[in-house]
């Protein structure tokens, strides 16, 4: 376990250093010099993630409609990186689970499936 946990710690330097983590974190800290736009932001994406784990809407005339309603925020040049960065981000975790799942032996599905 030692080794395991050595291995991580340099891995999460690594990942510090990236370059969607760096742009992630400075977009969050121009993000935070706006605390109104920020709480904006943050109540744009919970009703975003609400809609895509909701099973009982039609997903894309939701996610449509919320986009319609945020077109002028989104058009904030602070806004728009915070976004971007943040799903930057969020593929580069998205790419690491995958990599690890597949270098695995490690059956996540379901036997019948």
């Amino acid at each position: 376990m030692r080794r395991i946990e050595q291995a991580f710690e340099v891995f999460l330097e690594t990942l510090r250093e990236s370059e969607e983590y760096v742009r992630y974190q400075n977009a969050k800290n121009a993000l935070h010099e706006h605390p109104e736009l920020e709480y904006t932001v943050h109540e744009f994406r919970k009703k975003n993630y609400q809609i895509q784990n909701s099973g009982n809407v039609n997903l894309f005339d939701e996610v449509d409609r919320l986009e319609r309603e945020n077109t002028e925020i989104r058009r904030n040049p602070v806004v728009e990186e915070y976004l971007a960065a943040e799903i930057a981000f969020c593929r580069l975790i998205q790419t690491i689970n995958w990599r690890l799942i597949e270098g695995l032996d490690f059956e996540v599905g379901f036997v019948n499936e």
